[in-house]
Formats: C-alpha cells, structure tokens, sequence
C-alpha cells in the first residue's frame, strides 16, 4: 500500500519529500482563488513549498490554465493580477497563453501547451467541496485545473455554447472563432453547431456575457470520469508526481466561486504522497470523521466516483497507509 503522510505543518511535510525525484524544471500546480474569495490555500504555505524547490538549485513556477467562464482568471493578464493580488509573488505561468487557445494533445486531452517546458510536476491543492464534482482535490486540481479552455468546456459538457438574447451583435465572438462558426443573423450573434469546435472563445471574449455555458451537458458522474481521464493524460507525461493536499479553510464551495466563505471544520492538516489517488482517498476518510460525515451530504455528487474512475484508469489506489509527522 501507498504511503501517505499526515502533519499539522506544511515543514514537516516538506522535509519528508524525496526531492531527487523531480528534474529540473518544476511545475508546481496551485489554484489562485477567483477575485472575491478569501480561502484560497494560503500564499505564505505555497512561499515554502516554492523555496524548498529552488533552494535545491531547481527551476520552479506555479502554474495554472485559464477558466472557462467569464471572471477575473479569463486570460493570462487578469489571472496573474488576480494571483499577484492574492499575495502569490513567485513566478507565475499561464500554460495555454494569452487567451487561453495555446493546448497540446494527449491521447486526445487537450491541455496547456507550456506543460511541455517542464520536466516535473507538484501538485498542491486546496481541499474542498464542489457542487458538480463532489470535491476539489488533487485529481480535480490536475485534470480540470491543466485543461486548456477547450478542454475544459468538453470535460463539463458534450453540448456547444449557445448565444442569448441579451447578444448586442457586436460580433466579437465572430472575429475570435477560428472555426469561422459565428456569424451575424438579424443583429445577433449564432453558432453554427456543425462548424462550432468547441474552443470555448467566444465564452472568454463576449463583453456582454450574452454566450451560455452548457454546464448540465453531463452528469456529474461523467463530469467525474472526465476530469479523471485528463488526470491520467497529464499525469502520464511526469515520472513522478508529487501530491500535497491542504485540508485546511475547508469549504462548501470550490475556489472559483469569487465569494467569501466560512470553513466548514477546523483546520486538519497537511497530506502528501507519491500515489494521487491514496491521497485523495485519505483526505476524503479524514474530512469525513472530522466533519461527522456531513462533507457527503454538501452536494448530491457521489465523493467516492472519481476515485474510482481514477483507479479506472491507473492512476493509484485508494487503499492506503496513513502515516503521521507529528
């Protein structure tokens, strides 16, 4: 069984890491928080996980990929002023670029080009609830988060975006389409479903939030199945990943809903294993009895589904060994 390890203490944590693992470029990869949230995993934390790398003579960078919806991590301009404004001052890459349209593909995963100039990867995630995924952890934070735009909105929905009537036809959308998929009927913008490759642009650059987000275009159990299935092609590209989950400011919600938010329990602690599905496991097992089992009943979402996807494919097992630092 997988060892996974418990502290109280982000130091303790790190010290126990077998570093030799990583190469020399690193990607360390954190979730910034939408603008109005004040739980996002805390900078001061990421500082000494970032530190600990470089001072081993490693290049490092915490990294992300533009969201999907319109909110301040749209492009790479508002996403690194939202994270420098959240207090992360470490250097800061945006993988599928400026708009969110620069994407490599995996066993047909499309994900941030710029994972492609590292060697190896950090996972550092923020525990927490999810209303369409039943939880953010690392699996999520890898799949979901590393998808590129497109990737994105394939991984939420099998449905193409539709335009609304609050459209002012100002044919934004149409000049962004590489597909050539939008054009202007009596004043208003409409997609052409046939043409339409789901790039999800015309989401990121309409000024007048007028495109729809096919959010219920799966079911959360194939939302779940997704995300793992993109894990398992990111994760294919590292030798060996590094996984560290912050059970800590646990939340109902994900970090993307730019709204403050109470904890829901105290603070637990720190987890970290080599094996991303053992430590998914653990947190879910911890956050459960800590909570007196009322994390399973924050949203109808199955927790367990996605470990068992991930198992699915290969990614770990959720059986485990817990071993404390303390």
């Amino acid at each position: 069984m997988p060892n996974v390890y418990y502290s109280k203490t982000i130091e303790r944590i790190l010290d126990k890491i077998d570093y030799s693992m990583l190469g020399k470029r690193v990607a360390i990869k954190i979730h910034f928080g939408e603008r109005g949230c004040n739980t996002y995993i805390r900078p001061s934390l990421v500082k000494k996980a970032y530190d600990k790398i470089t001072s081993l003579g490693k290049e490092a960078a915490l990294v992300e990929c533009n969201v999907l919806y319109k909110g301040s991590r749209v492009n790479r301009k508002e996403h690194i002023k939202t994270a420098l404004s959240h207090g992360f001052d470490m250097p800061i890459d945006i993988l599928d670029g400026e708009q969110g349209k620069d994407f490599i593909e995996i066993d047909g995963c499309k994900v941030g080009k710029g994972l492609k100039n590292y060697d190896s990867l950090v996972v550092l995630t923020h525990f927490k609830g999810h209303m369409a995924a039943g939880f953010g952890g690392a699996i999520k934070n890898t799949g979901m988060g590393l998808g590129s735009r497109a990737g994105k909105l394939y991984m939420h929905s099998s449905i193409k975006p539709s335009i609304e009537e609050k459209c002012i036809g100002c044919g934004v959308c149409a000049e962004n389409c590489n597909a050539k998929a939008i054009s202007l009927i009596n004043g208003k913008a409409h997609i052409d479903n046939n043409k339409c490759e789901g790039c999800a642009m015309c989401i990121a650059v309409c000024k007048s939030y007028a495109v729809s987000i096919p959010w219920h275009g799966r079911t959360s159990a194939e939302l779940q199945k997704k995300i793992a299935e993109y894990s398992a092609a990111l994760l294919s590209q590292f030798s060996s990943p590094i996984f560290i989950n912050v059970l800590q400011n646990l939340t109902k919600e994900c970090d993307c809903m730019g709204i403050e938010q109470e904890p829901l329990i105290p603070d637990i602690g720190i987890l970290y294993s080599t094996d991303i599905v053992a430590v998914e496991q653990a947190s879910l097992d911890l956050v459960k009895k800590h909570s007196s089992g009322r994390f399973n009943n924050l949203n109808f979402s199955k927790k367990n589904k996605m470990i068992e996807f991930a198992e699915e494919f290969n990614l770990g097992t959720s059986k485990y060994e817990l071993i404390s630092l303390e």
